[in-house]
C-alpha cells in the first residue's frame, strides 16, 4: 500500500502545450526513511468544487520495501502530468514532514504582454 514519503525536497511545475490544450507538468523529489521504495508517484487530489486558494495538491507516494530495506534515507523522484484546469493558479506537494508551493505562469502570457509592450513602444515612437 502506498505511502506519504518522509520529505519534499524540491518541486517544479510548468505549463506546456497551448492555450487551446494547455497540459500542467509536476515534478518532485523526496526523501524516503530507508532505501528501496518503489512505485513512486505523485496522487493529485480530487476536488468536487475547486480549492478557493485555486491550488492543486499533490501527495507524493510510494511502496515501502517489502523486506525493510537499508536504513539509509533515499532520494526519489516522480512526476505527473495532466490537463491544466482553469482554476490552478498553483500546486501543492506534500510528505510526511513539510509541503512544498510552486505558482505556475502560463507561457503564453508572457509572450501576450511582451507583444503588447513592443507595441505600445512603436505606437509611442
Amino acid at each position: 500500500m502506498s505511502e506519504l514519503v518522509r520529505e519534499i525536497v524540491e518541486v517544479n511545475a510548468y505549463i506546456g502545450g497551448d492555450e487551446e490544450k494547455a497540459l500542467l507538468t509536476v515534478e518532485a523529489e523526496g526523501i524516503t526513511p530507508t532505501a528501496g521504495w518503489t512505485n513512486l508517484q505523485l496522487d493529485p487530489h480530487v476536488y468536487i468544487n475547486p480549492p478557493a486558494d485555486g491550488v492543486q495538491d499533490f501527495d507524493l507516494v510510494g511502496d515501502r520495501p517489502s523486506g525493510g530495506g537499508a536504513d539509509t534515507p533515499s532520494t526519489v523522484e516522480a512526476a505527473w502530468e495532466g490537463p491544466l484546469e482553469d482554476w490552478v493558479i498553483g500546486i501543492r506537494v506534500h510528505a510526511i514532514a513539510n509541503m512544498i508551493e510552486d505558482e505556475i505562469f502560463e507561457p503564453w502570457e508572457e509572450e501576450d504582454d511582451e507583444d503588447e509592450s513592443e507595441e505600445q513602444s512603436s505606437k509611442a515612437a
